[in-house]
């Protein structure tokens, strides 16, 4: 619908004000498959769905509409986040994990199981002999020979547990089932179809010829073609097309919402905030500083003493004996082994620069005014141990200076975060602003509130 409908098309229309403007919202869907169309485009009733019950188990009584406005937000944003971001800084790739459409396949027919689990048992109840069993045709071991041509001999230290491209080609001719879906869908399930569901630890079993490990990933790919078939007989290849998109989408926002330094990892880095640390000045770490000083205020120095003993249980008990008020300075002349025990274990005054010892930087781990337990020392192994006993007279407070690098690399980070926060609500904002968003009235349970953060 345009934004210059008529009147009478604006009074259908509910506008979704955000902090910097306003989206309009064309409520006049009428198609029960659908939610919303989001520029042309449907997003299906069976994804806000599947987004609304995954919210209720969350929080129980969480309104619908709270899901449709996820999910259009997520659309909007995974689709800019795929445009403007190469797909290896949304997602670094690593070897350990899962490909990411075989984890996608997994999470749609998690979801749908999650759903629509009743029906799908009495789908599998329907079947012959009432289980998975009953859509197997035909089942292989492979032999040993077959192990070999996709693996290699057994008994090798792999550096790596991938396939070559002729490994491949052999796994993919190597059949462990014959299956047929109902209404007659009729496929294979091949080694290959196994080994690309598989993270390293996976592999692993596989190169090792874990027979039972085989058998049940082949179950497990079954069953997911299962519920996935199932879905899209009542559903629509559509609809399931669309969970999986929607499903995704969770995803590709989470990756953009982690480069912008939002998230569960508060400490994660990213390249976008590295760029941005790096065009941080020194104007605005000055300011950062002046407005977070209470954030670098730091223990400049502390005037201690210490006991050396050389068997914990003696530490123990000098200890106890300084709970029970005795002079923690007659105690060290008594019992320290250190050089400095006639001076009743005095330390003077340790300031914290440069780089400190271990005992030092014990001292400055110590409240002020309390004996320390024993501590064992750092010590090489031809050398006889010892244990520490620390008092720490007096502390010190002050700041670190404000050119430091501590205090550079803090502020750097922490204003790139800010800065790439502001950018986020920026492109929330733009993508509203630019999208056309029609919904089925009749679905929400709740005002929307696209304008807010989702």
């Amino acid at each position: 619908m345009s934004r210059r409908g008529t009147l009478a098309a604006l009074a259908a229309c509910a506008w979704l004000a955000g902090p910097a403007g306003a989206a309009l919202i064309d409520t006049r869907l009428d198609d029960p498959a659908l939610a919303a169309r989001i520029d042309g485009a449907p997003l299906y009733t069976l994804s806000v769905d599947a987004l609304a019950r995954a919210a209720r188990e969350k929080t129980p009584g969480a309104p619908r509409a709270a899901a449709l406005q996820t999910a259009i937000m997520n659309r909007l944003l995974a689709a800019l986040a795929r445009r403007d971001f190469k797909a290896e800084e949304l997602h670094p790739s690593t070897r350990v994990t899962f490909q990411r459409d075989v984890a996608a396949d997994d999470k749609l027919a998690a979801s749908l199981r999650a759903q629509y689990g009743k029906e799908l048992e009495a789908a599998l109840r329907a079947l012959p002999g009432a289980s998975l069993n009953g859509l197997v045709r035909e089942s292989f071991e492979p032999e040993p020979a077959a192990w070999e041509r996709v693996f290699g001999k057994g008994g090798k230290l792999q550096l790596e547990y991938v396939l070559s491209a002729e490994q491949q080609a052999q796994a993919k001719k190597t059949i462990l089932l014959r299956y047929k879906l109902p209404a007659g869908q009729s496929g294979d399930i091949t080694l290959y179809d196994v080994y690309r569901r598989q993270n390293v630890q996976g592999r692993v079993e596989l190169f090792n010829r874990n027979q039972p490990y085989l058998r049940q990933q082949a179950r497990l790919k079954l069953a997911n073609l299962f519920v996935l078939h199932w879905a899209t007989q009542q559903f629509g290849a559509k609809a399931v097309d669309d969970l999986r998109q929607t499903l995704g989408e969770q995803d590709e926002v989470l990756a953009l919402l982690a480069l912008h330094g939002i998230g569960d990892d508060i400490e994660g880095e990213s390249a976008l905030l590295g760029r941005l640390a790096k065009q941080v000045g020194a104007a605005e770490i000055g300011a950062y500083y002046r407005s977070h000083k209470e954030e670098f205020r730091r223990i400049e120095r502390v005037k201690a003493r210490h006991i050396r003993v050389a068997d914990e249980r003696l530490g123990k008990e000098v200890v106890a004996a300084a709970a029970k008020g005795e002079d923690f300075g007659a105690l060290a002349r008594r019992h320290s082994t250190a050089d400095d025990a006639k001076a009743g274990g005095e330390l003077g005054w340790i300031v914290h620069e440069g780089k400190l010892s271990w005992l030092q930087q014990l001292a400055f781990m110590q409240p002020e005014g309390q004996v320390s337990r024993p501590y064992r020392g750092p010590v090489a192994p031809d050398q006889a141990a010892s244990w520490e006993i620390v008092l720490v007279e007096q502390r010190v407070q002050g700041y670190q200076a404000p050119d430091s690098e501590a205090v550079k690399y803090t502020a750097r980070k922490a204003v790139a975060r800010e800065k790439a926060a502001a950018q986020m609500k920026a492109l929330r904002e733009r993508v509203l602003h630019d999208a056309a968003i029609e919904v089925d009235g009749k679905q929400l349970d709740a005002p929307l509130q696209l304008g807010a953060s989702t």
